[in-house]
């Protein structure tokens, strides 16, 4: 039994916008950090140190990506110092900006070795920080978890 007229169309129409718009979550341009921040220090100790970090986002693709977890290692200067992991259920608009929550556990007697190590090498050169781990974010309710390598020199002065 054939369908309504213009029914076929319809399909084929939404059809069509559906892989347009999965064409873009393909092929995902990466997140720009536009700014960050220690918004707080949650506790202070002997054995670890938890600090709150405030990361301004930018979401350069056209689909809003809400975050599900995340585990990500923090070396310094080559030694693990540390775990960062995002706010649970962070949201980021598409093409937009936004301020994303990081909750970051040190080791305190880890880093304050590698800082007395190293003090002078990273004021002159900066410090090289590693990020690795996985974040795990959705779009459109397609799951998907990315792979994050990323190292950086953070100049102690200007």
């Amino acid at each position: 039994m054939p369908g309504k007229p213009g029914t076929s169309r319809f399909a084929l129409a939404v059809l069509g916008a559906a892989i347009v718009g999965c064409t873009g979550c393909l092929n995902p341009q990466d997140f720009e950090v536009k700014a960050v921040g220690i918004s707080d220090l949650k506790s202070l100790g002997n054995a670890e140190t938890t600090v709150g970090i405030d990361i301004g986002l930018y979401n350069p693709n056209g689909y809003a990506v809400e975050i599900e977890g995340s585990e990500l290692g923090l070396w310094l200067a080559g030694d693990s110092v540390g775990v960062l992991r995002f706010a649970e259920g962070e949201k980021i608009g598409r093409r937009a900006e936004a301020l994303v929550r990081l909750n970051a556990v040190l080791d305190s007697k880890k880093l304050s070795g590698v800082i007395a190590q190293h003090w002078f090498e990273f004021l002159l050169q900066g410090a090289p920080v590693r990020v690795e781990g996985w974040v795990r974010g959705k779009s459109w309710g397609i799951h998907q978890t990315l792979e994050i390598r990323h190292t950086q020199q953070i100049r102690v002065l200007e």
